[in-house]
């Protein structure tokens, strides 16, 4: 019969002789067979960190070691058809509705008619004039709106030649 004695976590038989071996972690003796390598993740794989390790010190990979493999981008389309942004726009206010009529004068307005001031300019969307509380030192003109070139002016809106009135919202 063979002989079988316990020298630390390992086993000894005669019969079947195994190598003992160290745990890289916790130092006990174990026989070789049982450890195993340690592993964790480097990127999009696993590696062998080259450390051999029993079941209670082998650990699993961590997955925040683990590369982030985004998918592919789309297969554009052919002929794609844009929205022309440019050609929506508008810089004026237009009137819209059904049976618009003028409050003064009971006149019914056209749809889509361009809304001009009291002195036949057209009404821009764009805000000007000195809001309550505000910086602006020159009422009427927007910091926004590039300056005339080479000027130190703050420009006009949509190209006209003098401040635009857009009266009440």
């Amino acid at each position: 019969m063979g002989y079988a004695s316990q020298s630390g976590r390992a086993r000894t038989s005669s019969r079947n002789p195994q190598a003992h071996a160290i745990c890289d972690r916790c130092g006990f003796r174990y026989n070789h067979v049982n450890l195993s390598w340690q592993f964790d993740w480097a990127g999009a794989s696993l590696i062998n960190k080259r450390l051999l390790v029993c079941n209670t010190c082998n650990d699993t990979p961590q997955q925040q070691l683990r590369a982030i493999i985004v998918p592919a981008d789309p297969m554009p389309i052919m002929n794609p058809r844009l929205q022309d942004f440019a050609t929506a726009e508008t810089n004026t206010r237009a009137t819209s509705g059904q049976n618009t009529v003028d409050p003064t004068t009971n006149i019914p307005v056209i749809n889509g008619d361009t809304r001009i001031t009291q002195d036949d300019k057209v009404r821009v969307t764009q805000q000007t004039g000195e809001p309550p509380n505000g910086l602006n030192q020159e009422p009427g003109t927007s910091i926004t709106v590039p300056a005339d070139i080479g000027g130190n002016d703050p420009g006009l809106p949509y190209n006209m030649d003098e401040v635009p009135e857009t009266g009440s919202l």
